[in-house]
């Protein structure tokens, strides 16, 4: 995702007001450097900083998505390798874990056994949808 580029609320202020005070006098000067010359000057001073800042942004989004295109990469030439290794030696190898691969868990599931009752009695539920009342039998 792009990095949102920056603008300037001061800067945009500033422009509206010497466009003002250019058309009251050109060469407005009220003598201590407050005078067109040096406002114009600095809000030219400004527009550049901006454009610089705004112009790294866009070469960190540049960077950024080579960085990301290189990680994908690199991960598929990883899994790449792994898969060669576990071809040429197994994945239950030693040198199949060396590289990183995990060795694979025995294909047999094993089910719990269920222990049996010690009492040896079987409840039973009757009529489970009697306004919430549930009436159990005890079978011997």
């Amino acid at each position: 995702m792009a990095r949102q580029k920056r603008g300037s609320p001061t800067l945009e202020k500033a422009l509206r007001r010497i466009a003002g005070m250019r058309w009251i006098n050109q060469t407005l000067d009220f003598g201590n450097g407050l005078n067109l010359t040096e406002y114009d000057s600095r809000i030219q001073s400004l527009q550049t900083e901006l454009s610089n800042y705004n112009n790294l942004l866009s070469t960190l989004d540049e960077m950024a998505d080579r960085i990301a295109q290189s990680e994908e990469e690199l991960s598929s030439y990883s899994e790449k390798m792994l898969m060669s290794v576990a071809t040429n030696y197994g994945k239950d190898s030693v040198q199949y874990t060396q590289a990183g691969g995990k060795v694979r868990k025995s294909s047999s599931r094993r089910s719990k056994k269920s222990e049996p009752s010690s009492e040896g009695t079987v409840t039973a539920l009757k009529g489970a949808n009697n306004n919430g009342k549930h009436n159990s039998v005890v079978l011997p």
